[in-house]
């Protein structure tokens, strides 16, 4: 392909440029020498017929070498140089096919990729001085669209796809009007799916047909869209394609025999791999969808046959078949209808399936039954004469297909006879001879143990036959099978069953009450029922086989009053089930077990009754009902459970005096009793709510020793605590809080708590010892929180410091400035700086009370050191003047002293502005009066102490 031709100035080359653009199309590759000597070992080449064009080849090239190097323009140049890769491609192809025809004399085997490295090698030169012609285009501002087409193909013949496409995608960038785009995008195309890069071939392929649907590369691009759409499992999309080249090659002729050899083999390779793209879709269900949505065509039925034809050399006959009658399914009334159904019946016999090609054949005579399409298109006389013939067949086909069934048991011999039966009834319905056909029918699936479907077709023959005979028998026989059914089932579905076996029992009752078998249906119904938790049904069941007199026996009799009464319990009618139970009970002699289950049974009849009174609000009657279990239903486990619920009644009454007595009752009465956890809850809360928190203590100990449970063992562990704590026990709250802190350090802020408790219970107790302990356990807990830590364990901390800071203070104010008085200055200054310490590390919790009570004690601190500085005891012996010099001196001591306590007071003060104003900020208020009058006494006449802080 040409994209452009020489200048007319570079006509200079004369001979030598016309037998090179004769020859510009062909490629090969150039370099024998290095080429032969990649294969290994030396192949001679003969130089015979082909030496002149060699030689004029090579002589072509020498002169374009020596053009190329005086041209005298870069465009001139340019072209020399693709002249040169044109040639260098044709002679690099011709050298690639002698060492290739070589390899084949001596019949040595290469492989396909060993094939693309040995152009490789060949194609080398070309490639080098294509990408040499291209740069060179490149540098002058603009590409040369003939030099990356060849480049493209010879990227392409050396088995590099991607440098291709790169190279025909550069060409498009640089040329998108380019006239050969089709062809362009085509090759595109081809690239991408050789990578297997369909989705991206796909697209190229159709850009190819965007350019020209006359274009001599439309066809094969439409036919590659579709192979495109087909890798990618896009099956749907590749028929639009597949079918779009059959719609183009048979429009606007009559039949395939117009086409050309060519076009035909087109045709059948697109037909194959439309039933392959149909085949994945599903088959004949895919070919239906698909005419239904695109509208009939003349070849379907080639699609159809095609697609039954692929199925049956596959071995899927029946896939064939259904193929084959999908077609008739399609147009049932359509010439080639019949024709189809025998290729059914065709596939059939091919396979081997003797039985399926009689279905078959027999399929193909129902084709004429009465009400069928063809019985549809006849008149009334064809019709009447049908009519005997249509239904002696179905009778003897029916008859056939069971007495063959039952001989061979086989599932198909009854399938057919279930047909041919069914065939009939649906064909002559209402006639005595339709109900015998019918209950044959049930028989064949009782049979073939379609149990659930036999259950069904007993009763059409006795519910809906009633007149032809046999109907009891049939009704029965309908019980029978639902229940062989029902032992098939298990689960939600054997429970559904069920009640439909149970409704047909009680039909059965109801229809043929003088059955002998209506009283045991009936009763079996009832039974059914109750199991099923029917309980409004069973007892209605129960009920009406008591009134049969005559026809049931004791057994029976009680087994209904059983369960009436256990129905009435459940239905929460309590006084009815006592009733039935009293009634059962009168007819039970020598049966203990049975006695103790009435008795349990009138036991729960009350206490239910008692409940459902109680949750009403009327506890008076609830206490009488089971009060009265003791007097009606003594030894049973309800009678237990009724003693307990005395007593919850009584705190439900909030009479607690008689529920504690009563509790306690219940758990000397039954010590092992499962209720004894509740008894020890119920009694926690009595004891609460009659002020007795030591004894509620001491139940809930014994909840907690059998309380697995951590969560509720730490709630029930701190209830004691308290509970301890209310009681003023104070050895036995300080156990339960330390015991609480050991096994549950965490949450913090609660064992913060319990520490802070065991602390003060231990001032209580004057344990001097113990107390400063847990009050430095509440610091250390605060001290390593972490986040934790919360307003309230940093009070606790803050004042436990501040508590722990007094023994300081009185420490320090136990020291009296005498003599000898150095030694006591130096006793005294040490312990003021202790206490010191200790409040200010009270205050650095930020917490505000305690915050303002060691801000005004660390300012007492200092005023109190100054003044007993200033008071202190005189060296003896000393003079007037002497005396009256060390005066001065310690009041030059005491003075930062004082006013150190000023400086701390009025900080204290000054809390006010932020709202804080309690008794310590009063205290130093106060103490400033006193240190600083002239400012803060004269205040108090005039304004208020806020006031006078602003």
């Amino acid at each position: 392909m040409r994209f452009s031709t020489l200048p007319r100035h570079a006509c200079a080359l004369g001979a030598l440029l016309a037998l090179i653009l004769s020859g510009c199309a062909a490629t090969g590759p150039s370099g024998n020498d290095d080429t032969l000597a990649s294969l290994g070992e030396e192949l001679p080449i003969k130089i015979e017929k082909d030496a002149v064009i060699y030689s004029a080849r090579a002589k072509a090239m020498e002169e374009y070498w020596e053009f190329m190097n005086n041209a005298p323009a870069d465009s001139l140049r340019i072209e020399a140089l693709r002249r040169l890769a044109d040639l260098e491609l044709e002679r690099s192809e011709e050298t690639y096919q002698k060492q290739l025809e070589k390899i084949v004399e001596q019949e040595r085997l290469i492989s396909r990729s060993e094939q693309i490295e040995l152009k490789g090698v060949n194609y080398e030169k070309a490639i080098k001085l294509y990408e040499d012609a291209l740069k060179a285009s490149a540098d002058g501002g603009i590409d040369d669209p003939q030099v990356l087409y060849q480049l493209s193909k010879a990227y392409e013949q050396v088995g590099k796809p991607e440098k291709a496409l790169e190279a025909l995608n550069r060409l498009l960038s640089s040329f998108p009007d380019i006239k050969n785009r089709d062809e362009v995008h085509f090759r595109r195309g081809e690239l991408f799916f050789s990578l297997k890069q369909f989705q991206q071939a796909e697209l190229a392929y159709s850009q190819s047909m965007v350019v020209n649907p006359s274009s001599q590369f439309y066809e094969k691009a439409l036919s590659q869209r579709g192979w495109s759409a087909y890798k990618q499992n896009k099956y749907q999309k590749a028929l639009f394609s597949f079918f779009a080249i059959v719609d183009r090659k048979l429009r606007g002729i009559e039949g395939e025999a117009q086409l050309s050899r060519g076009d035909q083999e087109l045709l059948d390779d697109t037909f194959r791999v439309i039933l392959l793209s149909f085949n994945e879709l599903g088959g004949a269900s895919a070919i239906t969808g698909y005419f239904e949505q695109h509208g009939n065509k003349v070849y379907e039925s080639r699609v159809y046959k095609g697609m039954g034809d692929f199925y049956l050399d596959q071995g899927r006959i029946k896939d064939a078949a259904d193929t084959y009658k999908a077609y008739v399914a399609r147009d049932p009334f359509g010439a080639d209808a019949p024709r189809f159904d025998q290729y059914a019946i065709d596939a059939y016999a091919k396979g081997g399936f003797a039985s399926l090609a009689l279905e078959a054949k027999i399929a193909f005579a129902q084709q004429y039954r009465v009400n069928g399409p063809y019985w549809q298109k006849q008149s009334l006389a064809k019709q009447e004469q049908l009519i005997p013939v249509v239904a002696h067949n179905m009778e003897e086909l029916a008859s056939h297909y069971h007495a063959v069934a039952q001989k061979s048991k086989s599932q198909a011999d009854y399938q057919q006879a279930f047909i041919w039966y069914r065939q009939y009834i649906k064909s002559f319905p209402g006639t005595k001879k339709t109900a015998e056909i019918n209950f044959l029918l049930a028989e064949a699936l009782f049979e073939n143990k379609q149990f659930e479907q036999a259950a069904k077709e007993y009763e059409t023959t006795a519910y809906q036959y009633v007149k032809a005979g046999k109907n009891a028998e049939a009704g029965y026989a309908a019980l029978v099978a639902y229940d062989e059914h029902t032992k098939t089932l298990q689960g939600k579905r054997k429970e559904i069953f069920q009640r439909v076996a149970i409704g047909s029992a009680l039909r059965f009752g109801k229809t043929f009450p003088e059955d002998k078998r209506a009283t045991t249906v009936v009763m079996k119904a009832a039974e059914d029922l109750f199991a099923l938790q029917k309980y409004d049904q069973a007892a209605v069941a129960a009920k009406s086989v008591l009134e049969i007199p005559g026809k049931t026996t004791e057994k029976m009799r009680l087994t209904a009053w059983m369960i009436m009464a256990q129905s009435e319990l459940e239905n929460g009618k309590y006084g009815q089930a006592e009733s039935a139970y009293k009634m059962a009970q009168t007819m039970v002699k020598n049966d203990p077990a049975m006695n103790k289950t009435i008795e349990e049974g009138i036991a729960a009849a009350i206490y239910k009754r008692g409940e459902a009174m109680r949750a009403a609000g009327d506890v008076e009657g609830a206490l009488a009902q089971f009060k009265r279990i003791a007097t009606e239903a003594p030894n049973t486990e309800a009678n237990i459970a009724a003693q307990y619920d005395v007593a919850v009644n009584y705190m439900a009454k909030e009479e607690w005096s008689n529920a504690i007595n009563e509790f306690e009752r219940f758990r000397h009465k039954y010590p092992t009793h499962a209720l004894q956890d509740k008894v020890s809850e119920n009694l926690v809360i009595a004891y609460v709510k009659t002020d007795k928190p030591l004894y509620a203590a001491e139940e809930l100990e014994k909840i907690l020793r059998n309380q697995p449970d951590l969560n509720q063992r730490q709630q029930v562990m701190w209830q004691i605590g308290q509970l301890y704590e209310q009681a003023e026990s104070h050895d036995k709250m300080i156990a339960a809080y330390e015991q609480y802190v050991r096994e549950y350090p965490q949450p913090l802020a609660q064992a913060t708590e319990a520490r802070h408790k065991i602390a003060t219970v231990y001032k209580k107790m004057g344990n001097n010892q113990m107390y400063v302990q847990w009050l430095q356990e509440v610091i250390r807990s605060d001290k390593f929180a972490g986040p934790q830590s919360t307003d309230r364990t940093k009070f606790l901390a803050a004042k436990a410091t501040f508590e722990l800071a007094e023994p300081t203070l009185t420490s320090f104010r136990e020291i009296q400035l005498k003599a000898p008085l150095k030694a006591n200055l130096a006793k005294k200054k040490e312990r003021m700086q202790t206490a010191i310490n200790a409040y200010t590390q009270a205050a650095e919790y930020g917490v505000e009370e305690v915050t303002t009570a060691s801000v005004y004690l660390l300012a007492e601190i200092y005023g109190t050191f100054g003044k007993e500085l200033l008071n202190s005891e005189r060296p003896a012996g000393l003079s007037p003047d002497e005396l009256e010099q060390y005066d001065i001196l310690l009041e030059e001591q005491a003075y930062p002293f004082e006013e150190k306590a000023i400086t701390i007071h009025e900080s204290n003060v000054e809390r006010v502005k932020d709202g804080t104003y309690d008794e310590w900020v009063q205290k130093s208020f106060t103490a400033l009066k006193k240190l600083r009058p002239v400012r803060y006494a004269k205040a108090e006449k005039s304004e208020s102490v806020v006031n006078a802080l602003y």
